[in-house]
């Protein structure tokens, strides 16, 4: 079952990225509604399709030309400083050992994985090349799931309103209309929660890498702009992603300069703390509950699930709580019904 699902993902996943792309397109899209002074309801739905989606690719044209340079040299400076930093890391090694006491056991065995490391990297490098092949098959075939989801989440933001009717039509044909009243709100509830948390997170995702990328710059701090791409990515993810894009980015410091990294460490800190309020807030759930969220969805489904965990349970949290007030509701009801019989 587990197998035919994953299956049945892979052939739709260009429609599961549309849709993913076509919800995030939609949020400058309602504002456009709200804000062009056209008269004509059609027209100014177009318009506002139009510019949600030349707004997008702006924003992703920007990136490309100011950030992808920048980031390009950073790579190849430390593709450069590879050797430098292989040998920092075994002068390193050789310090930690002459230093620390260690038994003639464990250096034996040191010595050993020492010898041993070369040759099975080489022996590993044929079976590598197969996974590297798969590896690149993989990416074009995401690429090219990109590339149609993009065209159809273009195409579903053009045909929401057709869409959306025809989904209407097809739950007052099949479920009551209490049913459709409960469904229809769940749906609100649900586009509303994710369109919040969206919105909050890739904003705060932008205004956090900009950050960290200036303050980098004055605190001359290398690879900046890497650092500012890494931060801002995984920034995504709440709570945990700065932690992991921190870590990231101070390993890649620290070989450069250990005093560099710790600044960075102690900046990149005072960003999350600046951060720390907003996620939260925006899917009205405590710290202690986006924790769990983001912790059991990323157990269950990883990266994806740490991202869209915590929205997921934010549904979830909030219909519980409904429908715990309606039975407290309903058991006072009864209870005073009760007293009043007697």
């Amino acid at each position: 079952i587990m197998s035919f699902i994953g299956t049945l993902i892979s052939i739709i996943k260009p429609f599961i990225i549309g849709f993913i792309l076509a919800f995030i397109f939609n949020i400058p899209m309602k504002y456009f509604i709200k804000k062009l002074p056209i008269e004509n309801d059609k027209t100014r739905k177009l318009i506002s399709a139009i510019l949600s989606v030349l707004l997008v690719m702006l924003v992703i044209a920007i990136v490309i030309m100011v950030v992808l340079p920048q980031v390009i040299e950073n790579v190849r400076t430390l593709i450069d400083n590879l050797p430098e930093i292989f040998k920092q890391i075994e002068e390193w090694l050789n310090y930690f050992l002459k230093e620390v006491k260690i038994s003639p056991d464990i250096m034996t065995k040191v010595e050993e994985f020492q010898q041993t490391l070369g040759q099975t990297i080489l022996s590993k490098l044929s079976t590598w090349v197969p996974g590297i092949a798969l590896g690149v098959s993989h990416f074009t075939t995401g690429v090219i799931n990109i590339f149609m989801g993009f065209v159809m989440a273009i195409y579903m933001l053009f045909s929401k309103d057709k869409l959306m009717r025809q989904v209407k039509r097809v739950g007052k044909a099949f479920l009551t209309e209490k049913q459709f009243y409960h469904a229809t709100d769940v749906a609100q509830l649900t586009s509303s929660t994710f369109e919040n948390f969206l919105a909050g997170q890739l904003t705060e995702s932008v205004i956090i890498g900009v950050l960290c990328y200036i303050g980098c710059i004055l605190l001359d701090i290398p690879y900046a702009s890497i650092a500012a791409v890494v931060i801002g990515f995984t920034n995504i993810i709440p709570y945990f992603g700065p932690i992991i894009g921190a870590f990231i980015s101070s390993v890649l410091i620290v070989f450069v300069s250990p005093m560099k990294a710790v600044i960075f460490l102690i900046f990149s800190t005072l960003l999350q703390q600046f951060e720390s309020n907003v996620v939260g807030n925006s899917v009205g759930l405590s710290a202690l509950w986006v924790l769990f969220a983001v912790s059991a969805g990323g157990g269950l489904f990883g990266i994806p699930g740490m991202i869209f965990g915590l929205p997921t349970f934010s549904v979830i949290y909030e219909l519980l709580r409904r429908w715990t007030n309606h039975r407290l509701n309903q058991k006072k009801q009864l209870s005073k019904a009760a007293l009043e019989s007697q």
